[in-house]
């Protein structure tokens, strides 16, 4: 008797694991699914995030980190802390740039 009550047991907490895991699952692929979805994830929008950094679609990742940098040391806004309306604009072109290296990075699945 003991027995039968021990592997009800255990098949109870296996099908609770099971339940989670598929829950995990699929939400997971219900977000990766979504990245093809947004703005910037195709590769024509992925080629407009590599222009927006100044680049050639088919740049490389080396390309593409050292013109995200490069532009990051240019437009920050920091850098124009005497002048607000700069300082303005900066933060705005700031946003761009870092918008189009994150769906570049998403896209290619970049760490």
């Amino acid at each position: 008797m003991m027995r039968v009550v021990l592997i009800g047991i255990i098949l109870v907490v296996m099908a609770l694991m099971l339940r989670s895991l598929v829950k995990r699952l699929t939400e997971e692929i219900k977000r990766v699914g979504a990245r093809g979805a947004g703005k910037g994830t195709t590769p024509e929008g992925v080629d407009r995030c590599v222009e927006v950094l100044g680049l050639k679609p088919g740049a490389s990742r080396k390309e593409i980190n050292e013109a995200y940098r490069d532009l990051v040391n240019v437009w920050h806004p920091d850098r124009f802390a005497n002048n607000v309306r700069l300082q303005k604009k900066a933060e705005e072109r700031l946003k761009e740039i870092n918008a189009a290296y994150e769906r570049i990075r998403s896209f290619y699945r970049w760490k």
